[in-house]
């Protein structure tokens, strides 16, 4: 609870410096209801409709279609071995998926399936450096290494094949999100820059943290 308290000061702090409005309707955190498995379409038709997409409408995603983004990109399938939707490494998960939207900016917990708030307000600036698509679309996921994992881990590989490898894993989590995305109606487009020094600082990720790529998320136009 305390650590929960600390958090929530924290950014309160950050949102006054950075000169952005508190509100009476602040964003909490979302519960996400679970995936309904064998529903949707089949994946060879999501495989062929499978594009870029880079119009949106601003209405804001279900969180039934929420609940199916998230455990794409970082969900457990396996739960009672910790075994999730996509591949990583000796199977060390070290990739995290925060989540910018119109209310805020959340941080995906495999365990619970749920967001959990970081910080409260409209940061979708923060998606791109330009104005454009990627600030008035409802979702922009931002998919983060953790690297403190890497130095404690007794699998330690030279630098070169660990960028492999999480470039790897980044690529099949983006890739599981989109064929949700076709599978829903949604459209998505992955894209390699954002305001990364300002989401870093609102998001609060610390020197061990690397932003790696974002992906837009909505309905299409």
């Amino acid at each position: 609870m305390l650590k929960r308290l600390f958090r929530m000061m924290g950014v309160a702090t950050l949102t006054l410096a950075l000169n952005i409005p508190l509100t009476a309707n602040a964003a909490s955190d979302i519960s996400l209801p679970t995936v309904e498995i064998g529903k949707g379409m089949s994946v060879t038709t999501a495989l062929n409709g499978r594009r870029s997409t880079r119009e949106f409408s601003s209405k804001a995603l279900t969180n039934k279609q929420l609940s199916k983004i998230f455990w794409a990109a970082n969900g457990y399938n396996r739960p009672e071995t910790g075994g999730r939707v996509n591949p990583a490494a000796h199977g060390e998960y070290i990739i995290d998926v925060y989540a910018i939207m119109a209310d805020g900016i959340y941080l995906y917990s495999p365990k619970g399936h749920q967001l959990i708030l970081v910080a409260s307000g409209d940061f979708r600036e923060y998606a791109s450096k330009h104005p454009g698509f990627a600030r008035t679309a409802p979702l922009n996921l931002v998919y983060v290494e953790n690297t403190v994992q890497l130095k404690e881990s007794p699998h330690k590989s030279d630098p070169v094949k660990q960028s492999r490898y999480v470039g790897v894993a980044a690529g099949t989590m983006a890739q599981s999100v989109a064929l949700v995305l076709e599978s829903e109606g949604l459209g998505g487009c992955v894209r390699g820059s954002g305001d990364n020094d300002n989401f870093r600082k609102v998001a609060q990720l610390n020197d061990d943290q690397e932003i790696l790529l974002a992906q837009t998320i909505g309905a299409i136009k």
